[in-house]
């Protein structure tokens, strides 16, 4: 763990609210677009965001710093839109204000070819769609490597699943995506 990262965490512990000011803004974005992904509305998203950071907080004394903060921090919030999710047993597609914030993880469109641009635009849009209908955790992991760039080993902690586990996961979401984007060529 950083040494900042500890002197923060350390203020944390002491009550300082200044320090959990510092943490949720150095988290909020990553935390949220988590959330977004993971959830059925923005609303649920803010609601997991706010809910996320209230169990760190309550937390933190027991945070011993084996993975990093913001491993530890993500697996909080993941496992909060999973319980949410099964509780529901819904999934809606993406919201615009959603495929915006979920559509930062992915490359930009090109500034100097608008016919570029809006071929990238589109594959975005369609890499989103199919990215929806993966199986929860095939999508989990697929998000966690693509768009918020974790590791397989932060994944599999995340997760709390092996590493093979989570090679396979996302060996099944690229094979999955491929074959929808070839088929979206076809027709």
């Amino acid at each position: 763990m950083p040494a900042d990262e500890r002197e923060i965490l350390d203020r944390v512990r002491a009550g300082e609210i200044d320090a959990v000011q510092e943490l949720f803004e150095e988290h909020q974005a990553r935390i949220y677009r988590i959330c977004l992904l993971h959830t059925d509305s923005t609303d649920d998203a803010k609601d997991v965001l706010q809910e996320t950071f209230l169990r760190a907080y309550r937390s933190v004394r027991r945070f011993r710093g084996e993975s990093s903060f913001t491993t530890w921090l993500t697996r909080i919030a993941i496992n909060i839109c999973l319980n949410l999710r099964r509780d529901r047993h819904v999934s809606e597609p993406l919201e615009p204000e959603r495929l915006e914030m979920v559509q930062q993880g992915l490359p930009e469109s090109s500034q100097g070819d608008p016919e570029q641009a809006l071929g990238i635009r589109e594959l975005r849009e369609r890499i989103l769609a199919l990215v929806e209908k993966l199986p929860p955790r095939e999508r989990m992991a697929f998000v966690l490597k693509h768009f918020d760039h974790l590791k397989i080993r932060e994944i599999s902690v995340v997760m709390s699943i092996s590493e093979g586990t989570v090679k396979s996961f996302l060996h099944r979401a690229v094979v999955t995506l491929r074959d929808g984007l070839s088929k979206d060529k076809v027709v």
